[in-house]
């Protein structure tokens, strides 16, 4: 089985056949970023290993650098073997989750001769569904009644709520990864009920909980919490959010979690960028910078909300210093990091770092900002991916480039429409409107057209 440093030398080495190339055919990084659409930081964190690029990046490499394709085979071959790890890692920890079982008898008892029956569970790990089909006896042994609930049906039994397991905890937090994952491919509406009922579950176990697995359950409920308000901002309910955010910050505060605490705040500062309180933002990030934070993506994540509150107070030196704060702290973290913050990567910084420069008034660099982003971009993040082409097209329009504007929103449109995302269809509306002074050109009416048909349109 490959392991994560056999995983991060096959990138390192990927990125030392590209300099070599480079070099060979006399390139520059400066010279070379142009040629195949994207930035020299690209190029140059690409060739250390500590950016990876999708496929479409190293297509054009071998066509610039005319290497019969080796550029991209070779690409191949490492997103296997990074596939093989994380399938791999995956099945593991479903594997012991189901092995986890304890009180077999007693189990069996309660629920009589219907555990002998075998039920089909769909499980998800690293963006893989696969389908198992185990006893029931054994899933009633793996999964406590909460996260039972939610896989087979039903309400938690009653005893449940009279002594509580400590391996619950772990057990929600599995649940929660899956249903994150879930949610970039199938929208936030097929999974908020799921989300709502879970915190339920959570809650009538924290109430019975006490001491240190009380305030367990309490950290696990804020994170919960914090799930159920980003649903609901992509579904377009602002109100929900904000109850939800507040609530999460609350608990995270009650149970003494201060790196919950402080990415809580900066996600609060994340918000108020797009609200009437914009002058909240750099106080907010502020905040989340007091709750002190020792984990390096949420430090990145912070950075990024204190660039954008420089950029409503209109301060271009501060906003480009808090950027490069939040890119040398997503640059230190490793391909393999997961966790809170996780998603806080050098490409999710260069997409902040063009809605930045759009805000500030400079939309060809914003543009060049969500290229570089979308080059990185995993193309399993199909909500996020499409939130981005939905600001590129808002950066084109800004600059005046219809054609390009109403490209990048169309692609944005489908991914909408696919993952029920109300933000992004928000976003392409509003680049819609900005190219209503364009009526002729045939990308406009198109998209147009589109928006019109969409059945996500009010």
């Amino acid at each position: 089985m490959a392991d994560p440093h056999e995983v991060s030398e096959a990138w390192r080495a990927l990125g030392q056949r590209l300099a070599d190339f480079r070099k060979a055919a006399g390139h520059t990084q400066h010279s070379l970023a142009p040629t195949v659409l994207t930035g020299r930081s690209t190029i140059a964190n690409t060739e250390v290993g500590r950016q990876h690029p999708d496929r479409g990046f190293w297509e054009r490499c071998d066509e610039v650098l005319d290497t019969d394709g080796a550029l991209a085979a070779a690409y191949d071959q490492v997103v296997a073997l990074q596939q093989q790890y994380r399938r791999a890692r995956g099945t593991a920890a479903f594997t012991a989750s189901l092995t986890a079982a304890k009180s077999a008898a007693l189990l069996s008892g309660a629920h009589g001769e219907a555990a002998d029956e075998t039920v089909i569970v769909t499980a998800v790990a690293d963006g893989h569904e696969r389908q198992v089909q185990v006893s029931r006896r054994a899933l009633l042994q793996a999964v406590p009644g909460g996260m039972m609930a939610s896989l087979i049906g039903g309400a938690p039994p009653a005893a449940a709520a009279r002594v509580v397991d400590p391996a619950i905890v772990e057990h929600f937090a599995v649940l929660r990864s899956v249903l994150v994952e879930s949610d970039s491919r199938v929208g936030a509406a097929a999974i908020l009920p799921t989300a709502r009922q879970q915190l339920g579950h959570i809650a009538g176990y924290r109430r019975t909980a006490r001491g240190g697995l009380r305030d367990a359950l309490l950290r696990t409920e804020a994170q919960w919490a914090e799930f159920a308000g980003w649903l609901s901002d992509d579904l377009g309910d602002r109100d929900a959010g904000d109850w939800w955010l507040a609530q999460a910050l609350s608990m995270a505060q009650e149970s003494g979690d201060t790196e919950f605490t402080a990415y809580v705040f900066a996600r609060m500062a994340q918000r108020a960028t797009d609200a009437a309180d914009q002058d909240r933002v750099l106080g907010l990030a502020r905040a989340a910078e007091r709750a002190g934070s020792i984990r390096t993506q949420v430090r990145a994540f912070v950075a990024v909300q204190r660039a954008q509150g420089h950029t409503v107070e209109g301060d271009s030196s501060a906003f480009q210093a808090a950027i490069d704060d939040a890119q040398r702290l997503a640059a230190d973290t490793g391909p393999d990091d997961a966790g809170l913050g996780s998603f806080c990567t050098t490409a999710y910084v260069w997409a902040q770092e063009g809605d930045g420069w759009l805000r500030l008034g400079h939309p060809r660099t914003a543009v060049q900002c969500f290229r570089q982003s979308l080059d990185a971009w995993p193309e399993s993040y199909r909500r996020e991916r499409g939130r981005y082409l939905a600001r590129t097209a808002a950066a084109h329009a800004a600059a005046g480039e219809p054609q390009q504007a109403a490209a990048a929103a169309l692609a944005a449109l489908d991914l909408a429409c696919t993952t029920q995302s109300a933000r992004i269809q928000r976003d392409v509306a509003a680049v819609g409107r900005q190219l209503s002074a364009f009526p002729t050109e045939p990308e406009v009416q198109q998209l147009q057209a589109a928006l019109a048909a969409s059945p996500m349109t009010a």
